[in-house]
């Protein structure tokens, strides 16, 4: 048995969910309130017979005691298994935590620390001293962030962490030394200015790097994906910004000079997101201390594109947290997260202008526009507006924007200012913005066609749970093969046990299996799903398999919601109900799922 399968042996979802809201009985089940939307009529439902819950309302997602707490407490699966195993006295001994490999790569990835502080002390360390001095950089910001200096040569970092009693294989773990393919290791920082990354809890978990040397490729380098460390979950300086973000909100800029020059100047709530778009795991962390963020862009024209792309993806970001944020709740502070752009004048980034300008940033940042009019107000620039092809070709691209949110009072809100900005008629921009949600929906079920008798057979019936792993292993094994479509035809809520739901949402996040981003307690069960045999009844395009595959997982995730909801008193009570509704259309739906899994007859016959 695994610590996972150990907690969930010992929880009760009803004393859990209980100490959340207050449930009534309703025949076999629960109900309440929901506890993430505002409603009049509960349509939240616990069944202690499955250990589930589920939301037919709004929210319309369900599942066990992990993804309640995750959703209840906004945090991730470890923090939820955590919780969860303190609440019923469990000892997690994780291995990759606590005292195990984690712990030693935390470890010795100080140790590395340490020794590039000692060397930038050092008569050879000079230079980089030098070069910090013009770079208007203070002593204290230098022991503050704990830059340092990696030699040029001769393995120095290596041989010293050898001497201290590392591992070489635990070095090169930490990626703080590569092997080649002869089993030679070297040092991986070498001539560079280093810069240690501390996680959340202050955990040296990897390293930014830049070369000193003007003619060494790459300029910048970080520490490449580890165990400890993945920058899509850290916003550097967080563990500095902590209180000053709980109190002034955050400002995030791109890269770790900036923020050095930021907290040096007294702006200390100031983090980095270390050159990418702002990530799922990055505005949890925020979300933990502030709703109020703004981001302060480089003036940089020839970026503008790739600028615009990383904002694209933020705003889907906030989207996605705002949704649970719309109303008031015992579990949810009722105010979404504000997402603010400032932009620096053109070839400008936050560490020039805070050198040139230290007193005006505080203006520069609390002048900054909602990100919504701040896209508008971009792309508005780069079109003709006196042209009716350049108003339209706004419009589109803000309408693909307005079609993330999923709240509809906010969604008309960003429409009325829309057709305030372009002048246009508000009727005509709903009538466009359902044409772009249509074709969103047509793309979505665009790969769901018939499976054909030459390429897929009907797999035989089989436990729910089986249906899932089977599908995890299959995309795990096929990789890009079978991601290119996976993500608009699978839906995470189809997957009843959390773990299988956080890998699903990992592999789908990562682009490739080797680089998904997973919480060490998961690995165990990720590293079965690889290596399980897995026995499909197919012939034919692997697309197919999977796309069977998912449909199968999609009928049996709706005959458990038809199960649960034709035992509740409440669906003979009103038939026109939304969740006796709810009821028909799973069940329209199922014959849909019936007819594409059904054979095709050889031949036209």
């Amino acid at each position: 048995m695994t610590q996972i399968d150990d907690v969930k042996s010992k929880l009760d979802i009803v004393e859990l969910i209980s100490s959340y809201v207050n449930l009534q009985r309703s025949g076999s089940s629960l109900k309440a309130n929901c506890p993430f939307h505002q409603e009049r009529t509960p349509s939240f439902f616990v069944f202690p017979d499955r250990q589930s819950w589920r939301c037919f309302g709004a929210c319309a997602e369900g599942g066990d005691a992990f993804s309640f707490v995750m959703k209840a407490e906004r945090v991730e699966f470890r923090d939820a298994l955590q919780n969860l195993a303190a609440r019923v006295g469990v000892t997690l001994s994780n291995d990759q935590e606590s005292g195990g490999i984690a712990r030693q790569l935390f470890e010795v990835n100080d140790a590395a620390r340490l020794f590039f502080q000692r060397m930038l002390g050092e008569p050879e360390g000079a230079f980089v001293r030098d070069y910090l001095e013009q770079r208007g950089v203070s002593v204290r910001s230098i022991q503050t962030f704990e830059i340092g200096y990696s030699p040029p040569r001769d393995n120095r970092l290596l041989t010293h962490l050898r001497d201290a009693g590392y591992d070489d294989d635990l070095i090169v773990r930490a990626a703080l030394a590569r092997e080649t393919d002869n089993g030679r290791r070297y040092d991986f920082f070498r001539g560079r200015l280093m810069i240690p990354i501390r996680d959340w809890q202050a955990r040296v978990a990897g390293f930014g790097s830049r070369a000193l040397d003007p003619e060494a490729t790459p300029k910048y380098l970080n520490t490449p994906r580890t165990p400890v460390f993945d920058k899509s979950r850290i916003l550097y300086a967080m563990h500095l910004a902590k209180e000053p973000v709980r109190q002034r909100g955050a400002v995030i800029v791109e890269g770790y000079m900036d923020a050095v020059m930021a907290h040096q100047h007294g702006y200390d709530n100031v983090v980095a997101s270390m050159g990418t778009a702002l990530t799922e795991q990055q505005v949890a962390l925020v979300r933990r201390l502030t709703n109020n963020v703004t981001m302060a862009l480089d003036g940089d024209p020839a970026g503008r594109n790739a600028t615009l792309r990383s904002l694209e993806s933020s705003w889907g970001v906030f989207q996605r947290r705002n949704s649970q944020q719309t109303a008031t709740s015992m579990l949810q502070q009722p105010d979404a997260m504000e997402l603010r752009v400032a932009e620096l004048p053109s070839g400008q980034d936050p560490d020039d202008y805070i050198k040139r300008e230290p007193g005006k940033w505080p203006a520069f940042v609390e002048q900054a526009q909602e990100l919504f009019d701040y896209l508008l107000t971009t792309l508005s620039a780069r079109a003709d507006m006196d042209n009716p092809d350049g108003r339209s070709w706004v419009a589109h691209t803000m309408l693909r924007f307005v079609s993330q949110i999923p709240d509809p009072v906010r969604s008309d809100l960003y429409l009325d200012r829309l057709s305030a900005r372009l002048g246009l008629n508000n009727e005509t921009l709903r009538a466009a913005l359902r044409d772009v949600r249509r074709q969103s929906a047509a793309e979505q079920r665009r790969e769901t066609v018939p499976a054909t008798a030459d390429e897929a057979t009907p797999l035989p019936a089989r436990d729910h749970d089986a249906r899932e792993e089977d599908l995890l292993t299959f995309l795990l094994q096929h990789g890009s093969e079978s991601l290119d479509g996976a993500q608009s035809v699978l839906s995470p809520e189809w997957f009843t046990r959390s773990e299988n739901r956080e890998i699903y949402r990992n592999v789908i996040a990562g682009v490739g299996s080797d680089e998904m981003r997973i919480a060490p307690e998961l690995e165990a069960h990720l590293d079965a799903l690889r290596s399980r045999e897995l026995r499909l009844s197919t012939q034919g395009k692997r697309e197919k398999a999977w796309l069977q595959m998912s449909l199968a997982l999609e009928k049996e995730h709706l005959n458990n919601e038809i199960r649960q909801l034709s035992g509740l008193p409440e669906i003979m009570e009103d038939l026109e109900s939304p969740m006796a509704q709810r009821l028909l259309n799973n069940k329209h739906r199922i014959g849909e799922i019936d007819r594409l899994l059904k054979p095709s007859s050889p031949s036209g016959k």
